[in-house]
């Protein structure tokens, strides 16, 4: 038995696929984020446009859904170490 989480984390199969399900959760929002952002700016430059507004409804949507199922997403706390971190005191 070791002190650290760390020295054992690296053979945990557990720990592996959740860290792979949050890379994709990330990878999906970080992408969305960018859509978001060029669509807002593309909406900023034709107010009118029917098809931007829509998509840009469509992707904030989809962020929250992202941000329900990863609450992390958006957390100013890094979720590794809220999991993970040595204890305070």
């Amino acid at each position: 038995m070791t002190m650290w989480f760390y020295d054992e984390a690296g053979d945990m199969e557990e720990c592996r696929a959740f860290r792979k399900e949050v890379r994709r959760l990330e990878r999906e929002y970080l992408e969305y984020r960018v859509l978001l952002r060029d669509a807002q700016r593309a909406l900023r430059d034709d107010p009118a446009d029917e098809n931007l507004k829509a998509r840009v409804a469509y992707l904030e949507r989809r962020l929250k859904d992202l941000e329900r199922q990863g609450p992390w997403l958006t957390s100013d706390l890094p979720m590794e170490y809220a999991l993970w971190g040595p204890p305070h005191g």
